[in-house]
């Protein structure tokens, strides 16, 4: 009897996710007894999955953005529910992305009394609303946690839970370090930063001006300086963006380069970075996992840092503070996030070996924290339980 699986993932990262989870269970189960839907992006669909919609356009942080898209969420939910309600598929797996996601579970078994849900890469509901952990007890036949503290919060709100690694762990790709700073063209006695200035426009808007301006003020004190700036996919060419012209050329286009869009890039340009300057997502627990110094930032709109301020539940927005429980790499918070300070703190780095040393040791224990669990493996285990 064919297995019937809907995937839904919002952003590229939950498409990645959702694939190599894919992958995993055609391990366990011939591709012929598998049927595949999902809302995702290229890695679902190179993996077999019929895409109903792209997720490429799906991405927002904060409320204002996610007001802009309003109605696309809305017509997009119509959508699914009218996909599950025909497709009645077996599972259906929620990847991430949570206020669509969240939303969408607690209305699925309406439509599709039978169908399993499972939900990969949970809502941080630890972080921002507790209280909505009684929507995924309730309507969640599985919850598969991808950091280890995850588990024993949920389960002690009634979830169905399992910390089942995290995935980033087995997508990191094992570079040669001093090889790929040859290949980007940087000598040995030079200096690379890394800049990833977001993949949302938002974030370019607010973040790209100050880290031009941040890595013009390091490069006049610092000459060995060399930058690469990480384009992601969701962005139009960055080369046409008004700072860059002028920030560019100010700084010496032999200095400073955009790196393209292409595959593995990103991973390149991280596990190559000496420094990483980064805004704050999932980049940065990928950043910290290959041991490179990196500060964090987030400016946004007065609107979305107010609600920021009223719905925290924690006082680090980090991954890699969040799992260490304490702060090992610098965050930079909405007025805080300036040129100066990502200057100031990179300058101090490269001034006091101490402090770099120390920095260094708290990423390596990260990776003791997070285990070596294979999350792809563990989490279509568990959906192989779920389905038989």
């Amino acid at each position: 009897m064919k297995k019937k699986i809907f995937f839904i993932c919002g952003e590229s990262s939950g498409d990645t996710h959702g694939a190599d989870l894919l992958a995993e269970l055609y391990k366990i189960f011939p591709k012929e007894m598998l049927t595949i839907k999902a809302i995702g992006g290229d890695h679902l669909r190179e993996q077999g999955a019929e895409i109903l919609y792209d997720c490429k356009h799906l991405g927002s942080m904060g409320l204002t953005e996610v007001i802009d898209k309003l109605s696309r969420y809305v017509n997009l939910e119509k959508d699914i529910l009218l996909q599950i309600s025909t497709f009645s598929p077996h599972v259906v797996i929620l990847v991430d992305f949570p206020g669509f996601n969240l939303r969408l579970c607690s209305k699925i078994k309406k439509y599709s009394p039978n169908t399993k849900i499972v939900y990969y890469f949970p809502p941080q509901v630890w972080a921002w609303n507790q209280g909505r952990t009684k929507i995924l007890a309730k309507h969640c036949d599985l919850v598969l946690c991808g950091f280890p503290f995850e588990e024993k919060f949920h389960r002690d709100r009634g979830v169905n839970a399992f910390y089942v690694g995290n995935p980033l762990l087995n997508e990191l790709e094992k570079y040669d370090k001093e090889k790929l700073k040859e290949d980007f063209g940087i000598k040995k006695e030079e200096v690379l930063i890394g800049i990833f200035p977001g993949s949302r426009k938002s974030e370019i808007h607010f973040m790209f001006e100050l880290l031009l301006k941040a890595a013009d003020t390091l490069s006049k004190e610092f000459p060995k300086c060399r930058f690469i700036v990480s384009q992601a996919r969701t962005i139009d060419s960055l080369n046409e963006n008004e700072h860059w012209k002028k920030y560019s050329k100010s700084i010496g286009e032999n200095k400073i380069r955009i790196l393209p869009a292409e595959n593995k890039n990103n991973h390149k340009l991280l596990a190559a970075s000496d420094y990483l300057w980064l805004t704050s997502g999932t980049v940065t627990l990928e950043a910290a996992l290959y041991e490179n110094p990196l500060i964090l930032g987030y400016r946004g709109n007065s609107i979305n840092y107010i609600l920021y301020l009223i719905f925290k539940r924690i006082n680090m927005i980090g991954l890699p503070n969040i799992i260490s429980g304490k702060v090992i790499v610098p965050e930079l918070i909405q007025n805080q996030t300036t040129a100066e300070n990502y200057y100031a703190t990179t300058k101090q780095w490269l001034m006091n070996s101490h402090t770099l040393k120390e920095t260094r040791e708290n990423l390596k224990k990260l990776k003791d924290i997070l285990g070596s669990k294979n999350a792809s493996l563990e989490a279509a285990t568990k959906v192989k339980e779920l389905l038989n």
